[in-house]
C-alpha cells in the first residue's frame, strides 16, 4: 500500500487533484479528506461521510471526521489515560476527566493519520490519495507525530514517580495499562513519522498556481518540509491559462498569461529542482462532478506534458487591469460602512477566495476613512501572506507599510513566540513555589500540563496578548487561517478557559500545601482575558465576521456550512464579500463563460446568505500587491443591501 499527499496553498486546487488523481488510477483507491472543512464531495458531487462511500468499483472516498476518531480513541484510552495524569499530577479524578474533555496537542493530527489507515486496511487498498487542508494545517499534520512523541515523553515522565513506587513497595514489574499506553503512543507517533518521511511508502505532491503569492507560500513550505525530512517529489502548477485563440486578446488573461509564464519559468528553475513540474491547464469551468475530473487527472499520471507558455506583450508596467465596465465609477464606494465599528473585525473563508487580499484592502480603505481611529491589520494564517500582499516585509512587531496612512500598522503573529512567552512566565512562578517549600516539586503543576493543553491555543494567547495593548487601537482587522483552521480559532476560546480553571483549581485544593502566589495571579489574568474575548465574540456591534468567498458552486457550498456554523457559535456575520467577479466579459470566450457561470452563482449567494450585505469586488490581473494598487482595487467594490421581505416566512 503506498500514499499520496497533495497539498498546497487554500485555493490552489489541492481536492481537484487528489480526486483526479484518484479518478485516474485504475488500482484499488481510497480517496480521504482530512480537511476539517470538507470539500472533496462538493468536488466530485458526491455526498461524502466519514465511511469510505464507492465512487467507482476500484474507488472509494471518505471525509474524514477528526472529532470522531479522536472520540474513538479517547473512549478506548480514557481510563489508563486518566490513571497517568492522576499518578503524576496533584489533580483528582474529576479534575483528570475535565482535562481530558479536552483534546491533547497533535493527538486528534495523530489519530487522523491513524484513522487514515485503519481505513485503508479495511479494504486493502493499493493506493491511497489524501486531500489535506491548506499549508498551516498540514504542516501542523506532518509534524503531529513529534508532537506527540514529546506529549508520549511528559506522559512517561508523570507516570515514572508512580512506576518507582509500585516496583519497591509492592514488588510489581508487570507494565499496567498507563505503561502499555504510554508505549503505545510512542509507537504510533514514531511508526507515522517513519512513513511520512520514507520515499518508497509516501509520496508527496505539491500544488500551487503561477501566482506570486502561491509561488512564496509553496518556497516557505518546501523549505519547512524539507527541515523536517518531509520529501517533495512534484510540483504541480494547476489552473495555467492557455494560449489564446487568434484574434482572442484580453487586457485581463493577456496580463495573467504573462505573469504565469514568468511564474512558471522560475517555478522551474528554483522549486523545481531536483523534482518533476507539471503543468495543468485551466479549464473553461469550475471542475466538478466526475466526468469534469477525469479529463483533469490524465494530466496527473505518467510523464508531464509540457504546456506551451504564451509570449505577450504585457509586462508588470501594465499596471492593474479590472474587469469593470468603462463608465464604471473607482472611487471608493459606500462599501466599507458595513464593516465600520467593530472592534474585531475577521476575514475569513475557503482557502484561496482572497481573504489576506480582501482584508489589507479592507483595513486600508477603513484607515483612510476614520483618520482619528487606529487600525491594526493582524494575520494569524501559520502560512502568512500579508507580507506578500504588501510587497514588503511584515513581522510580529507592528508597524505601517510603506504607502500607508499612518493610522494603521500591520503584523504577522509569531503564535509559538506568544505561547512560549507564557510557558516561560508560569515557569518562573513554578520556581517561586519550589523555592519557598525548599526542595524541587515531585509532581507536574501547570507549566508542564501547558504541554497537553488543548490544540489552537498558541494562537489564542497571541490574539489575548493583541487584545491586551488594546488601548493602542480601535479596531483590529483579522486576517484568519482557511475555514477550518479559523473555526478552531473561534471555538478555542471555551476549551481555553474550561483548561487555564482546571489548573487554577489544582492551586486552591493544595494553597496549604504551597502558596500559589504569582502563579495563581498569572492565571487569573489570563482566566480574566479569555473570558472577556468570548464575551468580546458574542458581542454583534463589537465583533463581526466578514466571510469571503467565489462565485462559483464549491466555494458557496462551503460558504454556506461556515454561515451556519458562524451562527450555532453566535458570532455576528452581517457581510459577505464575493471576490473576483468578471464584470467585464468583453470578447474574451475565456471572461465571457467565466461570467456566465458566475451569475447562477451570485444569485445563489443572494438568496441563501439571508439578510446580509453582499460586496462585491471584480477580478484584477494580477492579483493587487501593494498600497496603492489594493487602494485603487478597494474603491471599485460595490454593495447590495438585502431587500426587505413581506409575509410568513417559510
Amino acid at each position: 500500500m503506498t500514499f499520496a499527499f497533495y497539498g498546497g496553498k487554500g485555493g490552489v486546487g489541492k481536492t481537484t487533484c487528489a480526486a483526479a488523481r484518484a479518478l485516474a488510477e485504475r488500482v484499488s483507491t481510497l480517496v480521504v479528506s482530512t480537511d476539517p472543512a470538507h470539500s472533496l464531495g462538493d468536488a466530485l458531487a458526491i455526498r461524502l461521510s466519514a465511511s469510505p462511500k464507492r465512487v467507482r468499483p476500484n474507488l472509494h472516498a471518505v471525509e474524514l471526521d477528526g472529532a470522531r476518531a479522536f472520540g474513538r480513541w479517547l473512549r478506548e484510552h480514557r481510563r489508563a489515560l486518566g490513571d497517568v495524569l492522576e499518578h503524576g499530577t496533584w489533580l483528582d479524578r474529576g479534575d483528570v476527566d475535565a482535562l481530558l474533555d479536552l483534546s491533547f496537542p497533535g493527538i486528534d493530527e495523530l489519530v487522523g493519520l491513524i484513522e487514515i489507515d485503519r481505513l485503508a486496511r479495511q479494504r486493502a487498498y493499493s493506493l491511497v490519495v489524501v486531500d489535506t487542508a491548506p499549508t498551516g494545517h498540514t504542516l501542523r499534520l506532518l509534524s503531529a507525530p513529534d508532537t506527540v512523541a514529546a506529549v508520549a515523553n511528559l506522559l512517561d515522565t508523570l507516570q515514572e514517580e508512580h512506576r518507582v513506587i509500585r516496583e519497591q513497595f509492592a514488588r510489581m514489574r508487570r507494565p499496567e495499562a498507563a505503561d502499555r499506553l504510554i508505549s503505545l503512543i510512542a509507537e504510533q507517533a514514531r511508526s507515522a513519522s517513519a512513513r511520512l518521511r520514507d520515499r518508497r511508502a509516501t509520496a508527496f505532491h505539491w500544488v500551487t498556481l503561477a501566482e506570486p503569492m502561491s509561488v512564496a507560500e509553496s518556497r516557505d513550505a518546501l523549505a519547512a518540509l524539507g527541515r523536517s525530512g518531509v520529501h517533495v517529489a512534484e510540483i504541480i502548477v494547476n489552473r495555467a491559462l492557455p494560449p489564446a485563440g487568434r484574434g482572442q486578446r484580453c487586457p485581463i488573461c493577456d496580463r495573467r498569461r504573462a505573469d504565469e509564464a514568468r511564474e512558471i519559468r522560475a517555478v522551474a528553475r528554483t522549486l523545481g529542482r531536483g523534482r518533476r513540474v507539471r503543468v495543468i491547464p485551466a479549464a473553461m469551468d469550475e471542475p466538478r462532478g466526475v466526468s469534469a475530473l477525469e479529463r483533469i487527472g490524465r494530466w496527473l499520471v505518467g510523464r508531464p506534458s509540457p504546456l506551451r507558455l504564451t509570449r505577450t506583450r504585457a509586462s508588470p508596467s501594465a499596471g492593474l487591469a479590472l474587469s469593470l465596465p468603462k463608465d464604471a465609477a473607482t472611487i471608493a464606494p459606500a462599501s466599507i460602512d458595513a464593516l465600520r465599528g467593530a472592534r474585531l473585525l475577521f476575514f475569513g473563508g475557503k482557502g484561496g477566495v482572497g481573504k489576506t487580499t480582501a482584508a489589507a484592502a479592507a483595513a486600508l480603505s477603513l484607515a483612510r476613512a476614520e483618520r482619528r481611529r487606529r487600525f491594526l491589520l493582524l494575520s494569524t494564517d501559520p502560512a502568512h501572506s500579508l507580507a506578500d500582499v504588501f510587497g514588503s516585509p511584515v513581522g510580529d512587531t507592528a508597524k505601517t507599510p510603506a504607502g500607508a496612512p499612518r493610522n494603521l500598522a500591520v503584523r504577522e503573529l509569531d503564535a509559538e513566540r506568544a505561547f512560549a512567552a507564557r510557558r516561560d512566565e508560569f515557569a518562573r512562578a513554578i520556581d517561586e513555589i519550589a523555592s519557598t517549600l525548599g526542595s524541587a516539586i515531585p509532581y507536574a503543576l501547570p507549566s508542564d500540563l501547558l504541554e497537553l493543553a488543548p490544540p489552537g491555543i498558541d494562537e489564542l494567547f497571541g490574539i489575548v496578548e493583541v487584545l491586551s495593548a488594546r488601548a493602542s487601537y480601535d479596531t483590529i482587522v483579522v486576517d484568519t487561517a482557511p475555514t477550518g483552521h479559523a473555526l478552531r480559532l473561534l471555538e478555542t476560546p471555551a476549551a481555553a478557559h474550561d483548561f487555564i480553571h482546571a489548573l487554577m483549581r489544582v492551586l486552591l485544593k493544595y494553597r496549604s500545601v504551597m502558596k500559589p502566589g504569582t502563579l495563581a495571579a498569572r492565571l487569573l489574568d489570563l482566566s480574566k482575558d479569555i473570558r472577556a474575548l468570548r464575551h468580546l465574540l458574542r458581542n454583534p456591534s463589537a465583533a463581526r465576521f466578514v466571510v469571503v468567498t467565489r462565485a462559483a458552486a464549491v466555494p458557496r457550498s462551503e460558504t454556506e456550512r461556515l454561515l451556519a456554523r458562524l451562527t450555532r457559535l453566535r458570532m455576528a456575520s452581517p457581510a459577505v464579500l464575493v471576490n473576483a467577479l468578471t464584470l467585464a466579459p468583453g470578447r474574451c470566450p475565456r471572461c465571457r463563460a467565466s461570467a456566465a457561470a458566475e451569475r447562477p452563482e451570485r444569485e445563489a449567494l443572494q438568496k441563501r446568505t439571508g439578510r446580509r450585505v453582499i460586496i462585491e469586488t471584480p477580478l484584477s490581473a494580477p492579483s493587487p500587491r501593494g498600497v496603492g494598487q489594493l487602494e485603487r482595487w478597494s474603491g471599485a467594490w460595490t454593495m447590495s443591501v438585502p431587500m426587505r421581505t413581506t409575509g410568513k416566512r417559510r
